[in-house]
């Protein structure tokens, strides 16, 4: 796990001195090594060491320091956290002189033994045991069709100087990040924003309409626009191709992975046994590693399942020591999940690492975490991520496994239910309507009428007209808070998107702002977050269910429970609150940090009432929520997080520098 950067001048404009800035400011990515590469046309690369190269590896590859003058057309710069391969063979940037290859690579290719394997079969030779040296061969082997043998989490700038051709290549569903900028002089291509920003002829512009979309809804990171006007992100599956023999360096962007079609033909007892098959083989390749591999354990079904898998696996191979792992726990049981945590430690034995994330602590590093996130969070529940990594780190290790991604396959989250019944009206299964409908009442004990009412106006939207008024829903629900109005897709009853069926509702969710929210806060702990329920055979797997599968007879995620039967211990596989990653937000807002609220939402009225905020609404707003006159909800957090990011992105706050 890395950070990457790459840098193409469009014409004589950058120096190697931007190289080194650009990598130096994410370190925390990758404190183990530094690397760098500068090329120019006609030539072949120049690998150079970095300031943090030990003398070991400067003498395995015989090169050079970096000089700040040097010039280049195409510059990589390349910071590693060692997991695979900790020999200095794992060196990047890394070049495949035979085949004329350049690569700077952030992630980890989990099968790549077994590539590496075929690969052998085919004739290549290898000087390392990294899965980055994989990579180069089999686009030597395979061009970009090698992307369809990866099951990793990749992101990659791949260099072609016999085609003069530049890949950029993110994996299929974004776990790691690409970040992208260009102007008349050049192309930055990072891991984070942050490294753009250093770019001395970067301007920081605003995307209002971005903005103003995240203050009112939460939404961040659904599409290829970021919050900064001039910055965009590379989507998830594609990847870019830039033709360096063209002087304008025209860009190609292409979509090289989409989740097939299939459908699952058996039974769901069988699909049930298959569920754990795939599931435990993705935890077993994701234990794959040169350094202790430990476990995010929530005390949820996901983390759970995880964290009970992993123990197996490990005992399988002799390793009884057991896992460590990592749980936020908190004072009031409304918000702590220690006693289900608790229940996986005595089963599995594994040694617990416990943090406390507080408010005091909230306030003594939300400089350090809004810088790292390089954009505002949509509630502080990303601050308890944030903690459990922190905490990570001073367990000293260096590989968490966790359950992100299994809610958005597995209906975990609330609101997911108007589109199952919708699906169910579209598709005309009158039976398994009438079925689920009887199984929600035994589950819950009442009918879900009110489920039931809006998934008939979303598949026969003209019963929208004749429905009563108070039970019609509506696409809009005006935002008075923000300036000059804004229009957010919500519904009255209750508040879900209008999906027609439940794949697409959880195709639909947050998943981006999950993945980055997660890759920037194990990141900035010198962590590497592996996810085991976005292994691509699991993912095809599940979107070739039927979705009574997966909310079925009125429970949520009930193939994982069945899936998981004898594995997690019953009090977890019977848990049918969701929590996630919690933090007592509405207590900080109520009680200790009542006043501070205050004082930053004061202050961020002010900066921002010409453009974008009514300061009138948006205090009336918090002291109603105070007072308990409002639902609680996370506007007056994402106000202050938005302000606090902008002023810091602005003035070029750097909370590390002083």
């Amino acid at each position: 796990m890395c950070g990457i950067l790459a840098i193409v001048n469009k014409i004589p404009a950058s120096n190697s001195q931007d190289l080194i800035n650009a990598a130096s400011i994410i370190r925390h990515r990758g404190p183990d090594d530094e690397g760098f590469m500068t090329w120019n046309q006609g030539e072949n690369p120049t690998i150079w060491a970095g300031a943090d190269t030990d003398d070991s590896t400067l003498n395995f590859y015989s090169y050079d320091r970096l000089q700040p003058d040097t010039k280049f057309r195409i510059g990589f710069g390349h910071r590693r956290l060692s997991i695979v391969d900790l020999s200095p063979g794992g060196h990047q940037p890394m070049v495949n002189e035979y085949a004329r290859l350049a690569i700077c690579f952030n992630g980890e290719i989990y099968n790549y033994l077994e590539i590496r394997d075929e690969l052998y079969a085919l004739r290549h030779q290898f000087n390392s045991s990294s899965d980055t040296e994989v990579i180069l061969h089999a686009w030597e082997q395979w061009g970009p069709k090698c992307l369809e043998k990866f099951n990793g989490m990749f992101a990659f700038t791949i260099l072609d100087y016999k085609k003069n051709q530049l890949y950029v290549v993110r994996d299929r569903f974004g776990v790691k990040p690409v970040f992208y900028y260009s102007d008349e002089k050049v192309i930055y291509i990072a891991s984070e924003i942050k490294q753009i920003r250093s770019y001395p002829d970067f301007k920081f512009r605003l995307n209002e309409k971005m903005v103003k979309m995240f203050l009112a809804t939460g939404a961040i990171n659904h599409t290829n626009d970021t919050l900064y006007a001039n910055v965009k992100s590379l989507e998830c599956g594609h990847y870019m191709r830039i033709d360096l023999n063209r002087m304008n360096t025209e860009i190609e962007t292409k979509r090289w992975y989409t989740i097939p079609e299939k459908k699952w033909k058996g039974n769901y007892n069988d699909a049930a046994k298959e569920f754990r098959k795939i599931l435990t083989n993705a935890v077993k390749l994701r234990l794959r590693s040169d350094v202790k591999v430990g476990s995010c354990l929530s005390g949820g079904l996901d983390s759970s399942s995880i964290v009970c898998l992993a123990a197996d696996l490990l005992k399988e191979k002799g390793d009884f020591a057991g896992q460590e792992t990592v749980t936020a726990c908190y004072a009031d049981p409304k918000f702590d999940e220690w006693k289900f945590a608790d229940e996986v430690i005595k089963k599995t034995g594994a040694h617990p690492h416990r943090t406390f994330p507080s408010f005091n602590q909230l306030m003594g590093e939300i400089d350090q975490f809004i810088w790292h996130q390089d954009a505002p969070t949509g509630s502080t529940s990303q601050f308890s991520q944030w903690a459990v990594f922190k905490a990570t780190h001073e367990a000293r290790l260096k590989v968490m496994i966790d359950g992100q991604g299994a809610d958005e396959q597995l209906a975990g989250y609330g609101g997911n239910d108007i589109p199952f019944y919708t699906g169910l009206l579209t598709s005309n299964n009158f039976a398994g309507l009438l079925s689920e409908i009887n199984a929600y009442k035994k589950a819950h004990g009442n009918y879900p009428k009110g489920f039931l009412i809006a998934a008939a106006q979303v598949a026969h939207p003209f019963l929208r007209k004749v429905m009563p008024k108070k039970l019609r829903i509506t696409r809009e629900n005006k935002v008075t808070f923000i300036k000059g109005g804004h229009t957010a897709e919500r519904f009255s009853t209750p508040s879900v998107n209008l999906s027609h069926n439940l794949k697409r509702q959880m195709y639909l969710e947050p998943l981006p702002a999950l993945l980055r929210y997660e890759d920037h806060n194990s990141m900035a702990w010198s962590v590497e977050s592996r996810t085991p329920f976005l292994d691509v055979n699991f993912v095809e797997f599940t979107f070739s269910l039927p979705e009574r599968f997966i909310y079925k007879n009125g429970v949520r995620k009930q193939i994982l429970r069945d899936a998981m039967h004898g594995v997690i211990p019953e009090m977890i596989e019977n848990r049918k609150d969701k929590m996630g990653f919690v933090t007592p937000e509405e207590l900080w807002l109520k009680q200790e940090g009542t006043e501070w609220f205050r004082q930053e939402i004061d202050k961020a009225c002010k900066q921002f009432s010409e453009r974008i905020l009514e300061p009138t609404e948006v205090k009336n707003y918090l002291e109603d929520m105070i007072a308990g006159k409002r639902k609680f909800d996370f506007v007056p957090w994402r106000i202050i997080c938005f302000a606090k990011w902008y002023n810091m992105v602005s003035q070029g706050y750097n909370p590390y520098s002083e």
